[in-house]
This record gives C-alpha cells, structure tokens and sequence, in this order.
C-alpha cells in the first residue's frame, strides 16, 4: 500500500526525486512569478498617478526613480542575508537536520531585525543627504527626501519579510510569501491612489502607502513562523544567538549583500549621470526599467528557486541532479525570456506612451531605451541563473565578484567612456548597458566551472543521499 504524503514530503519529492525537473521549476516559480507581476503592476500604477500630478509628473515620477538605488543599497543587506538563509537552510532540509535549520531561522529573524532597525536610522538621516549629492533639487529634492524618510520606517518589517521568505523558501514553499506579498501590493494599489490624488499628499503618498502595506502583513506571516504546519517553523526557544549558526549566516550572507550593495551604489552613480541628460531621459529611464521588469520578474524568480532547488539537492548529496537543475533552469529562463522580449519589442511605443503621452520627446527616449533592453533580456537570463546556481552552492562570494563586475568593471567604465570621452548621448548609457549584459556571460561560465556542488557547512559531507519516500 502506497504511504499517504505530507505536504512537506510531496515538496521534498518534487525538489529531490521527480524526474521532471522543469515541472518542478515551474511549479516553484509561478507562485513567484505571480508576486513579481502584481509588484510591477503596482509600480506602474503608482508611476501613472504620480505622473498626473498637475505641472509636476515628469518630476515626480523623477522624484521616485532617484531614490530606488538609494533604498535598495539600504535593503541590499537584507536580500544578502535572505540568499544566505535560504543556501543554509535548504541544505540543512536537504540534509534532513530539521533542528538546525529551526536554530538557523531563528538566528536569522534575530539578525534580520538588527539590521533592519540600525539601517532605520541612517536611511532616515542620509537619505536627503544623498539625494542632494546626486542632484536633485527644487520639487524633485523635497519629494524624493520625504519619500524616503517615510519609507525608512518600513526596513525592520521588510528585512523580517526577507528572513520569512527565505526560511519558507528553503523547504520548498514558494506559495506562502507570494500571498503576503500579494495582500500587500494589492493594498498598496488601493491606498496609492487614494493618498497621492484624493488627499492630495503627492509622491509622500505613494510612500505612505507601502509603509502601511509591508506593516500590515507582519503579525500574519510572524504568527505562521511559529504555528504553521508545513515547513520549517521556530519556537521561542530558537529565538536566541547561537553564535556559530549567526557567524555562518553572516559569513554567507556579507559577500552577497556586499555584491547588492555595491551595486546599489553603482546605479546611484548611473542615475545621477542620467539625470544630467535630463528629466525626460530619466522619466524614459524609469518607465522604461518598469516594463521591462514584466519580463525580468519571471527569469528572477526561476533564478530564485533554483537557489533552494539546487540547495536541497547539494543537501542531499546528488550533485548529479544538482547540476541538471543549473541547465534545465538556463534554458528555461532563456525561452520565456526571447518569448516576451520579441513580444515587448513591438509593443513598446503605445505601452510608454500610456504614461509619457504628452511629453514626445520623453516617448522617444523610453522607446528607444527599450530597444537596447529588451535585447539583452535573454542575457539577463543567464545572468539570473548564475546568481541562483552561486547562492544555491552557498557561493555567495562568487555571486559578489559576478555583480560587481558587471556593474563597476564593465558598465560604469563604458558609461564614462561614452558620456565624457566619446560623448554619443543618452543612447551611450543605453549601449554600456547591454555590452554589459553580454560580456558578463563569460566570467559566469568560468566561475560555473568552479562550483563543485558541495554543501555549506561540512559536518554531513559524504553521507548517502536520503531515500525516495514510497
């Protein structure tokens, strides 16, 4: 009589032992996927309201796109640390060391809210500071300020939402954090609108609005952490520094969240470049990374799951299946990836215009811009595999050297080069960006060829792999 699944087990099967592997990948990422979409579209929807703000749209989408590097070198530390919960603790699953794991994702909620309180106040007392280095002034210096001085307050629950997703993702489940992640875009989507035109709170709104979105979800998801019955779940007991768990955790995660961060501060840099081209080369900038970031999202979230999917089968000894996961995953990513980009490619003119229609210039820039984009999507593909594959080997130290040298080795010398040196226009920015996007490849096949699928932390290196549960 054949044995009656858990859940857990059914996810164990799928990661481990079904010989489908694309099924497996697809199953994982579409939950993922779905999240990644209703994020775009709330982006898009909060970038056409605040492009409606009379006399002020061009500038406040502007107001907006300036500090997105800014934050994100803030929460860059968080997705460091959620890539290296998610690489340590699927092993442990994939081990079958459920205990370690629990002590792992309690040292990593500890962690996550450190950082996220300590990352409060600088965001708060720097962010103005850096958004007048970069430029801004007037309008776009005072709304770009408040945004993400309001937003600072969001850090402790969104690093908290990063351990959560991490801890659930590396036992398989990719549906749990996708619905909170829903539930909050889809009350940022409600509360946007009504907070930057009804109450006429402007750019201030849409930052209110997310605030209140990440907060609103946290006793849901913290409640699941302790009483879910799939997965791994914490007690209280767990909930205290175990100084060799929270060392390996840090250690993984400071290349990782270095590489983030770094790259944060690259595109900082390459936003304040672009700004000086103009504001309607940075609104073409932003509407145009918003659409393109529809196609993204879904090569993003198959790199996502292969981190846990490789993870649990380095766990489980079974390089082998390890290393088939990396190709089904590349080639996957790379067919949804030329699908959508041909797709995009047409469409691209009416779709900016939705939210440029009365500055033409502004138009023909984005249009432009998503030429170059919307070619090297497949390359970002790649990209996104490489960075699964490395953070699934818990090598988050070649996930660092491959993010760094796309963005300060190749990207900003080329964007340098073609606005000071040989000055061709925006459409430099344009061209770095993709050259980019194409010689990275080869630095990731090389460091590819260094992995050798081998677990984290070595105390169960060796043991046979766990048996198929019949």
């Amino acid at each position: 009589m054949e044995k009656t699944l858990t859940t857990d087990e059914k996810k164990r099967q799928l990661i481990l032992f079904d010989k489908n592997i694309y099924k497996g990948l697809i199953i994982m990422a579409l939950p993922l996927m779905l999240n990644n979409f209703i994020k775009t579209i709330h982006d898009i929807i909060d970038m056409f309201f605040v492009g409606r703000i009379p006399g002020y749209g061009i500038e406040a989408i502007n107001s907006i796109q300036l500090t997105f590097p800014v934050f994100f070198t803030f929460i860059s530390l968080g997705i460091g640390l959620s890539a290296a919960g998610t690489a340590i603790i699927s092993q442990m699953v994939g081990a079958g060391k459920q205990d370690k794991a629990k002590q792992y994702a309690g040292n990593l909620i500890i962690i996550a809210i450190v950082l996220g309180a300590i990352l409060n106040i600088f965001a708060f007392f720097l962010g103005p500071v850096i958004m007048k280095m970069m430029g801004a002034t007037g309008f776009v210096l005072a709304e770009s300020s408040a945004y993400i001085r309001i937003r600072s307050f969001e850090l402790i629950f969104v690093f908290l939402f990063f351990a959560f997703t991490a801890i659930r993702q590396a036992s398989g489940d990719t549906v749990t954090a996708v619905f909170y992640g829903i539930i909050t875009v889809i009350v940022n989507i409600g509360l946007s609108p009504t907070l930057i035109q009804v109450f006429d709170m402007g750019v201030a709104g849409a930052a209110y609005a997310t605030l209140a979105a990440n907060i609103l979800i946290v006793p849901f998801f913290a409640r699941q952490l302790f009483h879910n019955k799939t997965g791994i779940t914490i007690t209280f007991e767990d909930l205290h520094i175990r100084w060799t768990q929270t060392l390996e955790l840090i250690k993984t995660a400071i290349p990782a969240s270095l590489g983030q961060s770094i790259t944060a501060i690259g595109f900082i840099l390459i936003n304040t470049i672009i700004y000086t081209y103009g504001d309607q080369v940075l609104a073409a900038f932003t509407v145009g990374n918003r659409l393109n970031s529809m196609i993204l999202h879904p090569v993003m979230a198959i790199g996502g799951v292969v981190a846990a999917y490789i993870g649990q089968n380095i766990g489980n000894n079974n390089t082998k299946r390890a290393r088939e996961t990396f190709r089904k995953a590349m080639i996957l990513s790379i067919g949804i990836s030329v699908f959508f980009a041909i797709t995009f490619m047409f469409l691209r003119r009416p779709l900016v215009s939705i939210f440029l229609k009365d500055d033409p210039e502004a138009v023909n820039a984005a249009a432009e811009y998503m030429i170059y984009v919307l070619s090297s999507i497949p390359l970002m593909a790649i990209f996104q595999t490489f960075i699964g594959t490395f953070n699934g080997n818990g090598k988050t130290g070649f996930t660092f050297l491959i993010s760094i040298t796309r963005l300060w080795v190749l990207r900003i010398p080329l964007v340098l080069f073609f606005t000071y040196i040989h000055p061709i226009g925006a459409s430099g920015i344009w061209i770095a960006m993709t050259i980019s996007n194409l010689v990275i490849v080869i630095p990731g096949i090389l460091l590819y060829r260094r992995l050798t699928f081998t677990p984290v932390i070595p105390t169960f290196k060796g043991r046979e792999p766990l048996e198929k549960v019949v």
